[in-house]
Parts: structure tokens; sequence; C-alpha cells
């Protein structure tokens, strides 16, 4: 095993903690799993990915990560998934979900999904980004530290 990389046993408890200490986030997340339960799923580490997740009254611009559940509203086939910075990237959301608990969603989920749908013109004028932002950096962060 790879000094960065993460354990089996390392993975079932993050996968607990997701859905123990990240009830809240897990728990919306299952709802939009059900939502999109017709649409292809994948295991990637300890986490639940749906591709193609995306609707009009649900816009999942790129992807979302909610405790153990990842959404993408592009197709990525089975055998990218590991390779897809996309899913790598909202892993690091997963990882942040596992140590914040219920303080993800106010720390982490709602300031992203701001970032994300109320700042696009604000960054294009600024050349900022999407991934300077706090969330985002820290995700990638914790991506990367997790298995390359």
């Amino acid at each position: 095993m790879k000094e960065n990389e993460i354990s089996r046993f390392g993975h079932f408890l993050i996968f607990i903690l997701n859905c123990t200490w990240g009830i809240i986030q897990s728990f919306i997340g299952l709802i939009i799993f059900l939502i999109f339960i017709n649409k292809p799923h994948f295991w990637y580490e300890c986490c639940v990915v749906t591709v193609s997740a995306s609707f009009k009254s649900l816009k999942i611009g790129g992807g979302l990560s909610l405790g153990i559940f990842i959404f993408t509203s592009n197709y990525i086939e089975k055998e990218q998934i590991k390779k897809s910075s996309l899913v790598k990237h909202e892993y690091g959301h997963a990882l942040q979900s596992s140590l914040l608990g219920p303080l993800y969603l106010p720390i982490v989920g709602f300031p992203s999904i701001i970032w994300a749908g109320c700042f696009a013109g604000w960054r294009r004028k600024h050349k900022k980004d999407y991934y300077s932002f706090y969330t985002e950096s820290w995700a990638d962060k914790m991506a990367k530290r997790s298995k390359s």
C-alpha cells in the first residue's frame, strides 16, 4: 500500500462515519439517489457514484457529493471512474463530510453551492478558478491525500 493510500478499514470507517456522524447529508444523498435510481451507479472507494444525474428541477452541474453519495451530471464509463478528476474531487467532499459530520453542510455544502451557483460571473470577471475557493481546494487536497 502506498503511503497516502487509505486502507480498506479506512474506507469502511469513512463509510460508517458518513452514515452516522454525517447522516444528515447522507440522508439527503439517499433521497437524490432514489430520484436517480434508473441511472448507472458505480462504487468508488466507499461511495456510490451516480452518473448522468441531471434534470431541470435539480440542476447538478458537474458534480455533487452528499455523504456516501456522489452525483455527476455527465456520463462516465465504469472503467473511467477511478481516473475521473471530477469523481476524485467529489470524493474529497465525502472525506470532508466524514470529518465534519453535521457541520459539513454549513461549512462546506452551502458555501460550495453558493460559490458554484451565484459567483460564475464574478469568477470570470476576476479570473478566479472555481477550485480556488476554500471548499473546493480543500476537497482536492483531501482527495489527493487519500489516493493518487
